[in-house]
């Protein structure tokens, strides 16, 4: 897919906001804000908490959407990848497109996983504490 280019009659306004952004660097650095430093500080450390918590609160959903009809009718081509993309309901397909994010709403993905690199499941994990003897 394309990134659409943003159209050319908005392009103007780029100096305006960098000019508002020096205009307010300056308003702040005259006002002479005392805990501008503990309020930065208090920001820096609760954004990151605050995405975390968000994101392990509401996680990311599969998109479903045909991008050709517009229906909810995508499906991953083969079930043991992560590869490629199908719509039942136009018949549109892209074998490149990720499938990631399906395969993980529709159960586990270790084995699609190991399958892909070429290896197998282990049965028992191996205890490495024990020295041969």
């Amino acid at each position: 897919m394309s990134r659409e280019r943003p159209h050319p009659r908005w392009l103007w306004l780029a100096p305006v906001f960098f000019l508002g952004a020096v205009l307010g660097g300056v308003a702040l650095a005259r006002l002479d804000l005392r805990n501008l430093f503990g309020v930065v500080l208090v920001a820096l450390g609760a954004v990151p908490l605050l995405w975390v918590l968000v994101s392990a609160l509401w996680p990311a959903r599969a998109e479903r959407t045909c991008p050709a009809c517009g229906g909810v009718h995508l499906e991953r081509l083969d079930p043991r990848s992560t590869h490629g993309l199908a719509c039942r309901g136009c018949g549109w397909r892209d074998e490149a497109a990720s499938a990631w994010l399906l395969a993980e709403e529709e159960g586990p993905l270790e084995e699609i996983v190991l399958e892909q690199r070429g290896r197998k499941r282990r049965i028992a994990p191996v205890d490495s504490a024990r020295k041969p003897g």
